[in-house]
């Protein structure tokens, strides 16, 4: 009888550990706006190392996002960070996990900030990087009878779209 209130208070045990309690497990202390703050305010150098532009250029295309391509702010991440962490994986090659550990999000949270700074940056791209002859009537002749070049000079309106729409169905 021992035996079987033993075996119980275990399995009873184990449910409890495994369903019932729950401990978080993003309790870093330097993480968020802590940790980008720090970077933000502190040597120059480490700004360039993490996004690879400086503190200003950096507030400068926040500031851009949000006023002129509709990156929002949420209840609990504002722009910089959502620009901080897309171009903390551009530049360190990082994967979500990591992201998730030095910005203590969830991945569903990484993953929907990543694709609205894509968005927006998509619409800054578009209206930022124009060919001066979008035509492309001053190409080099040596260019457009070669078949090997000309492609890359034909136009293409939706490109950015259609990168746009490659990327949501890879991630």
């Amino acid at each position: 009888m021992n035996k079987l209130i033993i075996c119980i208070a275990r399995v009873i045990n184990m449910y409890y550990i495994n369903y019932m309690y729950k401990k978080s497990c993003m309790v870093s202390y330097s993480t968020r706006m802590c940790w980008l703050n720090e970077v933000l305010r502190g040597h120059w150098k480490r700004c360039i190392n993490m996004f690879m532009m400086d503190t200003t250029t950096l507030l400068s295309l926040c500031n851009d996002l949000e006023t002129h391509y509709g990156l929002k702010p949420s209840r609990r991440m504002s722009v910089i960070e959502n620009v901080a962490m897309f171009l903390y994986i551009i530049v360190t090659r990082a994967s979500i996990r990591e992201v998730r550990e030095r910005f203590q999000y969830s991945g569903e949270i990484v993953s929907r900030c990543i694709k609205e700074v894509l968005k927006s940056l998509c619409l800054f791209v578009v209206e930022v990087i124009k060919p001066l002859d979008p035509q492309f009537t001053n190409t080099l002749r040596k260019i457009t009878m070669n078949l090997k070049y000309m492609p890359h000079f034909k136009i293409k309106p939706n490109f950015f779209i259609y990168c746009l729409n490659e990327y949501q169905l890879f991630y």
